[in-house]
């Protein structure tokens, strides 16, 4: 599902490698955390797989495709089958649940009633279809993070990608937001979320990926 191949990762022109001689494999339908210390390289390494960024060296694939050669044009279709949940939930204020879920749908072309009955269906997986018509500020931060998952469901990806998600939530609802994800996984969803919470990788007990400096570590 996502192999990286002695990927390095440069910037500044090569004069800083965020990630340096990164060889692993995430199979379909795994669930595994990516951790390291602030600066270790765990969001590069997450833009990687999503085709945000291209290896410096190396070679990302993902669904049996080498990401350096997807073209601008495919790019869409590709990311189609990625979902991304981002620390900051990246939620339009000025949008309501329902729009901001069903966005990119909307861009895509699908009609109304579909965009409706999809949005209804990933809100309800998450709990939240009774907050299908109102704002993100009026919404709690543990609220806002689920809408920000359903938003990264709406097109049934194959792959979840999550960076921090949990960062600015209290104990129990990063909890809740991480048997979250666990339900996800077990519809077979690949799962790939970028922490340093402890605590969290301890109690859930999946399979880690441990960055230093952007070295493989563990």
């Amino acid at each position: 599902m996502i192999k990286f191949y002695h990927v390095y990762k440069a910037y500044d022109n090569r004069k800083q490698f965020a990630l340096k001689d990164i060889t692993v494999s995430i199979p379909k339908g795994e669930f595994v955390f990516l951790t390291g210390p602030s600066g270790a390289g765990k969001t590069t390494f997450l833009r990687l797989i999503f085709r945000e960024l291209k290896p410096t060296e190396g070679k990302v694939v993902v669904h049996n495709k080498d990401t350096m050669h997807i073209s601008k044009s495919d790019l869409p279709d590709f990311r189609k089958k990625i979902g991304v949940v981002f620390q900051d939930f990246k939620l339009l204020e000025n949008r309501t649940v329902f729009e901001n879920i069903t966005f990119v749908l909307k861009v895509l072309g699908y009609p109304a009633r579909f965009r409706e009955d999809k949005a209804y269906s990933v809100l309800k997986w998450v709990g939240l279809q009774h907050k299908f018509n109102e704002y993100p500020k009026s919404l709690s931060g543990g609220e806002q993070q689920r809408i920000a998952i359903a938003r990264a469901l709406v097109n049934d990806p194959l792959i979840l990608l999550a960076d921090e998600p949990t960062g600015n939530l209290d104990y129990e609802l990063s909890i809740e937001i991480m048997k979250l994800f666990e339900r996800i996984n077990n519809r077979g969803t690949t799962v790939v979320i970028a922490t340093h919470d402890k605590n969290m990788i301890d109690m859930f007990k999946k399979r880690v990926i441990r960055l230093e400096h952007g070295h493989l570590k563990e």
